[in-house]
């Protein structure tokens, strides 16, 4: 399985789980193009009982690393804030598997947005998506799909999140075939901590974001 594929389905924090919503350190394996909006100093790990996950932005810069029993992945990245809705994002990616992607987020206004993410060149893996904010930011809707050039396979994505209260969210993602996670995320104004449970395979996932800006 393509390891973007793996790791866009394990992200205990669902804004990495969709095109349209990562910013800050999260897009660093997940949408370059987030980097650019709201730039700063932020870390995050995650961990899996068979994947590590693990970023760091810098300004508009952002560096990543993805491991699993056999494979190990780098990406380096950059994302800048465009005139207007758009922002967008390049990284590169080396290591086990080398790939040159490109992402491009519109926030249309403060309830809706689109992503995209692509690689270049060879065109082998393509995700586009939307995200709805309902109620502010207590209600979010999301769903993309995502194309894999190389066995011409799609899937596709649906999920919210909940804010019930500052520093909380309540997360559910899940495929065509009803192979759901449900998480909670709970925070201060720097620090967030992240946990997901996988039904199909009874495992959790789990997460820190260390930030030098508030949210």
């Amino acid at each position: 399985m393509n390891i973007i594929l793996i790791f866009i389905a394990l992200s205990p924090f669902n804004e990495a789980n969709f095109v349209s919503l990562p910013f800050r350190s999260i897009s660093v394996l997940s949408n370059p193009a987030g980097i650019g909006i709201e730039p700063g100093a932020e870390l995050f790990f995650t961990y899996h009982p068979e994947i590590i996950n693990s970023g760091i932005t810098l300004g508009n810069l952002g560096f990543g690393i993805s491991r699993t029993k056999d494979i190990t992945n780098f990406e380096l990245g950059l994302g800048i804030k465009l005139p207007g809705a758009f922002s967008f994002g390049y990284a590169r990616q080396f290591g086990d598997t080398t790939e040159n992607i490109a992402g491009l987020i519109c926030n249309l206004n403060r309830y809706f947005a689109l992503g995209y993410r692509t690689t270049l060149g060879t065109k082998k893996y393509m995700q586009a998506g939307a995200g709805i904010r309902l109620l502010g930011n207590f209600f979010t809707l999301a769903g993309e799909i995502a194309y894999e050039g190389i066995d011409d396979t799609t899937a596709y994505h649906l999920g919210c999140i909940i804010s019930p209260s500052y520093g909380v969210k309540i997360n559910f993602v899940s495929d065509l075939n009803c192979d759901w996670h449900a998480g909670l995320v709970l925070g201060t104004a720097k620090l967030k901590l992240g946990l997901i449970y996988f039904y199909s395979e009874k495992k959790f996932t789990g997460g820190i974001i260390i930030s030098a800006q508030s949210y």
